[in-house]
C-alpha cells in the first residue's frame, strides 16, 4: 500500500493500487482485508499534523514583519527541534498534563501529540497553551483542534485550553514565591519562550524582582514561572539562549532555579545559523531539561548537534560538578561539548586566583562612534589625529594601524572636547568584544606596545574593544605579550566556550575567569616576543609548558581544532 498526503488540512489519501480512501478512518475499516501497516499510518498521520503546523508557521511569518516579531521576541520553533524536545519527555503516564508556554502556532504541542500517538495504550492528555499574540491565535486554534482530531483518531483522549494571558503575570506575585501557594498542576512545561530584553520597571520584571540583576530577559522569567507550575518530579523542557548559564545578570536566577530544579540534560547547537535559519539569533541556543526536585542528580547528560540533522546528536553524561560550578557561589553552568573539555576545565580551575585577583583590570573602550562623530577622522593626516583602535585593528597578536576598512574612521581628533575619551599611550592588551556568528574563535587579542615616540600622544579605543591594564602600574611588555598569547590560545578559548554562549565577550566574565600568575605570563611573553607574528605556530606548546599543563591536554585541543 502506498499512502500519500496533502498538507494544510486537506484530506489524506491512501491507495493500495486497487482501492483508495479519502481519510484515515475509512482506510482503517479495511485493515482486515488489505496489507496495512499501522505504524506507517501513524507516521504519516503525525507527519501530516506537523507539516500542517509548519505551513501555518510559514504563513504567519509571511504575513508579519521581522520588526513586529522582533518587538515581541518571537522566534518560532523549527519542526526538528520540537521533535527533539518532545522526545525528552519521560514518562508520559496514562493521565498526562502539559503546558506549552508561549505556544505560537503550536509546534511544540503538535510534537508532544506525535509522541503520544506512538503509544498503543490509550492516554488521557490535557494541554494548556499560553499565547498573547492575537495575530497568531487563529493558527494556534487550528493546530489544537487538529491535534485533538489526530489523537482521538488514534484512540487517545485530548483536551486543551488556550490561555490568552501573560504566562509570567497569570497570578499574583506573592504566590510565585510562597512555599504554601504553589499551583503545581503540570507534569511537563515545554517552551520556546520569547527572547526579549525588558526594562527593569516592566510588570514581568517587577513580579520577579528577587531574580533580577541588571537588565532582565523575558525568557528567564518564563522559565522561573514554569517552575512554580510543575508537580514534584515534573519536568521543564525549554529552548532558550544560553546566556543564563553564566554572568552576573542571571546569577540570582541560576541560584533560585538550581535550588528547585535538578538538571537532567543540556543540549547545545553548534551552529546558530542552521538552528534558527530564518531568525537573527546572536547567542547560542540551548535546550534545558530539568526535574522539579531540590537535590541535584549525580550526573547530567550533555548533547550537541551540528546543523539541522538532529536525529543522532552526540551525547555524554558528566558528573554534576563538572557541569555546575558553585565554588564561588555563582552557580555557573558549563556545558562541555566533548570529553576533551574536561581536562581543560580541570586545568584552568586549578589556578588559585581570578583575573581581577591577579591585579589585572579590564575596561571597555570609551569611544562610542555615534556619540563621538565630530572627532572621527577618515584619514590619519589631520594635525590633531591620534590612533583610533576598533575591532578590525585587532588581529591575533598584532595591532594594525592605520588600516582602511570601508568607510570606517581611521583616526581620532585629539582636542579639549575629546580629552575625556582618550587614553595615555602605554602597554595594553586589546581584546575583541564581539565575534561573528559562526567565527571559529571567541577570544581574539593583540598587544599594543608603543614606542617612545608614540607615547608622546594619547590613543583612542572604540567601545567594541576591551582593553587590559594592571590595577596599579603599567604592564611590562613581556606581561602584555604573555596575556595576548594566553587569550589567543585554543586552550583558553575552549574553556571560555564551555560557559559562554554569547558572541559578546563581557568584561565581567573575564574578571571572574581563573587566571595564572603574572610571573608565568611574563615568561610566556619573553619566549614569544622574539618570534615573528607570522611564525608563531608553536604558541600553544609554549603556553601550556610555562603553565605546567600536561601535553596530553594540548593533543586534545589539537584534535578539536583540526
Amino acid at each position: 500500500m502506498s499512502p500519500s498526503f496533502v498538507c494544510d488540512g486537506n484530506p489524506v489519501a491512501y491507495s493500495d493500487g486497487r482501492h483508495s480512501w479519502m481519510n484515515i478512518a475509512e482506510a482503517r475499516m479495511h485493515r482486515g482485508t488489505i496489507d496495512f501497516e499501522g505504524a506507517k499510518v501513524r507516521a504519516i498521520e503525525s507527519h501530516s499534523t506537523l507539516t500542517s503546523v509548519l505551513a501555518r508557521t510559514r504563513r504567519h511569518v509571511s504575513l508579519t514583519s521581522d520588526k513586529t516579531r522582533r518587538t515581541m521576541g518571537q522566534i518560532f520553533t523549527p519542526l526538528a527541534v520540537a521533535q527533539l524536545m518532545a522526545n525528552w519527555i519521560e514518562p508520559i503516564r496514562r493521565e498526562f498534563r502539559f503546558i506549552d508556554a508561549g505556544a505560537g502556532v503550536g509546534m511544540l504541542t503538535a510534537a508532544v501529540c506525535e509522541r503520544v500517538a506512538s503509544f498503543d495504550e490509550s492516554r488521557i492528555i490535557h494541554a494548556d497553551a499560553y499565547e498573547t499574540d492575537i495575530a497568531v491565535l487563529p493558527a494556534l486554534r487550528e493546530t489544537m483542534h487538529q491535534c485533538e482530531q489526530f489523537l482521538v483518531g488514534r484512540g487517545h483522549r485530548f483536551t486543551f485550553v488556550i490561555h490568552e494571558d501573560d504566562f509570567v503575570l497569570r497570578r499574583p506575585r506573592a504566590s510565585l514565591f510562597s512555599a504554601d501557594a504553589h499551583d503545581a498542576v503540570a507534569d511537563v512545561v515545554i517552551m520556546n519562550p520569547p527572547y526579549l530584553k525588558l526594562p527593569k520597571d516592566a510588570p514581568q520584571a517587577r513580579a520577579f524582582a528577587e531574580l533580577i540583576h541588571g537588565q532582565p530577559n523575558l525568557y528567564a522569567l518564563f522559565m522561573a514561572a514554569a517552575v512554580e507550575l510543575l508537580k514534584p518530579g515534573g519536568e521543564l523542557i525549554a529552548i532558550s539562549p544560553r546566556s543564563f548559564c553564566n554572568g552576573l545578570y542571571f546569577r540570582e536566577f541560576r541560584r533560585w532555579f538550581l535550588a528547585r530544579m535538578a538538571l537532567r540534560q543540556m543540549h547545545i547547537f553548534e551552529s546558530r545559523r542552521t538552528t534558527f535559519k530564518d531568525s537573527d539569533v546572536l547567542q547560542e541556543s540551548v535546550i534545558t531539561v530539568a526535574t522539579r526536585q531540590s537535590q541535584p542528580r549525580l550526573t547530567i547528560g550533555v548533547s550537541s548537534s551540528n546543523g539541522r540533522n538532529l536525529t543522532h546528536p552526540y551525547s555524554r553524561s558528566y558528573p554534576t560538578d563538572s557541569v555546575v560550578d558553585n565554588s564561588s557561589g555563582d552557580a555557573v553552568i558549563r556545558i562541555p561539548s566533548s570529553d576533551l573539555d574536561l581536562p581543560v576545565i580541570r586545568a584552568v580551575e586549578a589556578w588559585s586566583a581570578t583575573f581581577a585577583e591577579r591585579g589585572l583590570r579590564i575596561s571597555t573602550g570609551p569611544v562610542v562612534s555615534f556619540r563621538a562623530t565630530p572627532f572621527l577622522l577618515p584619514t590619519a593626516d589631520h594635525p590633531d589625529a591620534i590612533p583610533l583602535f576598533s575591532i578590525h585593528n585587532v588581529r591575533p597578536f598584532a595591532t594594525v594601524w592605520p588600516l582602511t576598512k570601508g568607510k570606517k574612521p581611521i583616526a581620532f581628533r585629539w582636542c579639549d572636547g575629546s580629552a575625556r575619551l582618550v587614553l595615555p599611550a602605554r602597554n595594553y592588551v586589546l581584546l575583541r568584544r564581539f565575534s561573528a556568528k559562526e567565527e571559529h574563535r571567541r577570544l581574539t587579542a593583540s598587544a599594543y606596545i608603543p614606542s617612545m615616540h608614540e607615547r608622546a600622544r594619547p590613543i583612542a579605543i572604540e567601545n567594541h574593544l576591551n582593553y587590559v591594564t594592571h590595577q596599579s602600574r603599567e604592564l611590562t611588555a613581556f606581561e602584555a605579550h604573555g596575556l595576548t598569547a594566553l587569550f589567543n590560545s585554543a586552550f583558553l578559548d575552549r574553556y571560555f566556550r564551555t560557559f559562554s554562549g554569547n558572541t559578546q565577550v563581557n568584561a565581567t566574565e573575564i574578571r571572574s575567569l581563573p587566571f595564572p600568575g603574572l610571573e608565568s605570563l611574563a615568561k610566556i611573553g619573553q619566549r614569544i616576543a622574539s618570534i615573528p607574528i607570522g611564525c608563531r605556530t608553536n604558541i600553544e606548546e609554549i603556553v601550556l609548558e610555562e603553565l605546567g599543563i600536561e601535553s596530553s591536554t594540548l593533543t586534545g585541543i589539537s584534535e578539536i581544532h583540526a
